[in-house]
């Protein structure tokens, strides 16, 4: 059997067909184990049953004795939240269950209010009002707690209005052509009897919110795995934890309220009010990190404590997880449903994991690349992106399986079962052509080896900066730089990692290189820094001193976590007039109103004033960037074709390709490089490549795999054509 980085999985959706027709299931092992898959996650979804009913724990049993007749390993999927496991915890640990907290202002006449509050929406359920966990005044500026607040409450259903709600978020109910949206109204008089503005934090209850720091959460799951003690299952997956987020609402939970309070030293419904307070104050950014960290920390704990119970019961040798993001790497859901910090969830892994959209370009680019970076982190260093997609095509599955190839990353798709929520293979019409795909994956993941990507470029893939301004718009703003980043170096073959700020903490710098734990890097770019660790920032200054490229984009960075203060230093070194984030931010929300939803272009820059560094100018004419002492700024949102320039000239590629159509990586195992090259999208490979002393002439082909050692060339290739030139040098 092949050893875990070169695992090829299919995900099988069990529910009602399979678990009323066990055959089904079991027939469905063989037919994986047939066509060369090494794995299976079996996915309890769209079902009645839960994972602790005998009949699942039947129906499983019977498909790991099949599976494991046939040389396919199974590992079982436990997704914690929403239906079914959210469903049981709350029957059975009620204390459990999470909440949303939900802001909502209204204007203080005379001391009365009247403050209307749309429910918010759920997955799994309307989500039900329990009460207000604080409520704050604002006067001139000041905010103060109300310590004493009473009030009425009732829940109404109104005319749904399309100018004020998207019809796809709402919560509504249908009666005949009529639609309706519950709100609940809360109405009363202050005690003061002062006009001002009332802020009030509402709490709803969720059966699809889960408190992670609940005791009920931890012995829920233990009695869940010990159903299965008997089994000698193969892995436990750890799918979707922090579901059900948006940025209407913050996570919230008694246990959670508790933990934060122990890890901070404050209580967090005295400051809620910081959450939502214009600008990025000291005190606002303390109360942001701190509570996303300790969110982030509550899924990191509870997935740990999971682990170690799956390993005490089935072995150290385990498939652990799927991904931690609900909504795909894409989205920006994720940071308010508890899956904050991809790095630090990582830190529990096996394998690095993440979760794409396959209609979405700058997704699966973005998603492929995070994943390779994750997966070197982890005992065995590979990477699995799960492939999602109602609709795919032949052509589509084709290119993004040698996109998996190029970046390392192995197949693993969810779309096998017979209620299914994708394409719902086998029946698909691109099932024979996937199976090949994986199984040239598999050959080509084999044939690399334990080779390593020459990689010059690192990003930042820190949260502390976007989570510091707490706006959505901001954090959708992040996200499309990721997305639209990802895609421009890749279309122009610069290979990258995104880093955490822990890897920059622990870097060195040695012969003008930063030397993480993952690579050795030449640049460094840091995208929306306003706020980041201290360490971080250190590390940033001992790179650009030792003559090494740090380049930073977007909102400027202003100060440390810690609450040092570092815009003036920061535009000391570059070059400019210093810049404090709060007028970044002021002027681009008098300019424009960024989306909330995924954004294709932002083409804004805040224009510069440089007075000791030297200007960099856009094709506008514009001064968007400022350089000088190794460091460069870009004030640009989302730069691409600016940021590919600049590395473009700071870079020396170790291998020249004169072709529009094909995409390269170089690898290095020792003394042999690797190079992997494989055809973009809807095309076929044509052009000159020049690497260590060879050109290849190619007329054809989709992927070739070249070997370069000091006895020569190999090619491994199915079908590309080419021809052979020596002594060629690349530069």
């Amino acid at each position: 059997m092949r050893t875990r980085p070169y695992f090829q999985v299919m995900g099988y959706w069990l529910n009602e067909p399979a678990l009323l027709r066990p055959e089904l299931a079991l027939s469905a092992m063989e037919a994986l184990a047939a066509e060369g898959y090494d794995a299976t996650r079996v996915m309890l979804r769209n079902t009645n049953f839960s994972h602790r009913s005998p009949r699942v724990v039947e129906v499983i049993a019977a498909m790991v004795e099949r599976a494991h007749q046939h040389g396919l390993r199974v590992a079982l999927d436990c997704e914690p939240h929403a239906t079914p496991v959210g469903r049981d915890m709350g029957a059975e640990f009620p204390e459990a269950m999470g909440e949303r907290l939900v802001c909502a202002s209204a204007p203080l006449v005379d001391g009365h209010f009247r403050l209307h509050i749309p429910n918010p929406c759920s997955d799994s359920q309307m989500p039900i009002f329990t009460g207000v966990e604080a409520a704050f005044v604002r006067r001139h500026g000041r905010v103060d707690p109300l310590t004493d607040f009473t009030f009425a409450s009732q829940c109404v259903a109104e005319p749904y209005d399309e100018g004020y709600i998207q019809r796809e978020s709402a919560y509504v109910t249908g009666k005949g052509n009529a639609w309706h949206r519950r709100h609940t109204h809360l109405s009363g008089r202050v005690a003061d009897g002062r006009d001002g503005e009332l802020l009030v934090y509402a709490r709803y209850h969720d059966v699809g919110l889960l408190d992670f720091y609940a005791d009920g959460f931890r012995q829920y799951f233990d009695a869940l795995l010990a159903c299965y003690r008997d089994i000698p299952l193969d892995g436990v997956g750890w799918d979707e934890p922090a579901v059900s987020g948006d940025w209407g609402m913050y996570r919230y939970g008694r246990a959670f309220a508790a933990a934060f309070q122990r890890e901070n030293g404050y209580a967090l419904r005295e400051r809620l009010y910081l959450l939502d307070a214009p600008g990025v104050a000291p005190e606002a950014v303390q109360v942001r990190l701190d509570y996303y960290r300790t969110l982030n920390d509550g899924v990191f704990q509870a997935q740990r404590q999971m682990i170690a119970t799956a390993h005490a019961l089935f072995g150290d040798e385990l498939l652990l997880g799927t991904h931690h993001t609900w909504q795909g790497e894409g989205g920006i859901n994720d940071y308010r449903a508890g899956a904050v910090d991809y790095f630090r969830l990582n830190e529990n892994m096996d394998a690095g994991y993440t979760d794409s959209w396959w209609w979405d370009d700058g997704s699966v680019n973005y998603t492929f690349a995070l994943a390779g970076s994750l997966g070197r982190l982890t005992p065995s260093g590979c990477a699995e992106c799960n492939t999602w997609d109602a609709k795919p095509t032949n052509a589509l599955v084709a290119y993004y399986t040698r996109l998996m190839a190029l970046m390392r990353v192995n197949w693993f798709n969810i779309w096998y079962g017979e209620d299914a929520d994708t394409c719902r293979y086998p029946d698909h019409y691109t099932w024979a052509a996937s199976n090949a795909c994986m199984r040239r994956n598999q050959r080509l993941l084999e044939s690399l080896g334990a080779a390593r990507p020459l990689v010059d470029v690192a990003i930042w893939h820190g949260w502390e900066g976007v989570m510091a301004l707490n706006r959505a718009e901001w954090a959708s703003a992040h996200k499309a730089f990721c997305l639209n980043t990802a895609t421009a170096l890749l279309q122009r073959n610069i290979a990258f990692d995104f880093v955490d700020s822990s890897l920059l903490a622990d870097a060195t710098v040695a012969d003008g290189q930063l030397v993480t734990r993952l690579e050795r890097y030449r640049v460094l770019v840091l995208p929306y820094a306003p706020v980041l660790p201290r360490a971080a920032w250190q590390t940033c200054l001992r790179f650009a001193e030792a003559g090494g490229r740090v380049l930073f984009i977007g909102p400027p960075p202003t100060r440390t976590v810690e609450g040092d203060e570092i815009a003036a230093d920061f535009a000391a070194r570059v070059g400019m007039t210093a810049l404090p984030v709060e007028l970044y931010v002021a002027y681009v929300d008098a300019i424009c109103t960024l989306p909330q939803g995924r954004a294709e272009k932002l083409e804004i820059s805040y224009p510069l004033q440089p007075t000791t560094g030297r200007a960099l100018r856009s094709s506008e004419d514009e001064v968007h960037g400022v350089a000088g002492n190794g460091v460069v700024y870009l004030s640009d949102l989302d730069p691409r074709h600016r940021l590919v320039e600049l590395l473009a000239c700071w870079l020396t590629p170790p291998v020249l390709c004169y072709s529009d159509s094909i995409l390269w990586r170089l690898y290095q195992d020792g003394d042999t490089q690797r190079l992997l090259l494989i055809a973009r999208r809807d095309r076929e490979m044509s052009g000159l490549v020049r690497v260590a002393g060879y050109e290849l002439a190619i007329d054809s082909g989709s992927i070739a795999l070249l070997h370069l050692t000091a006895d020569g060339l190999r090619v491994e290739t199915d079908d590309m054509r080419y021809t052979v030139a020596t002594g060629v040098g690349v530069g």
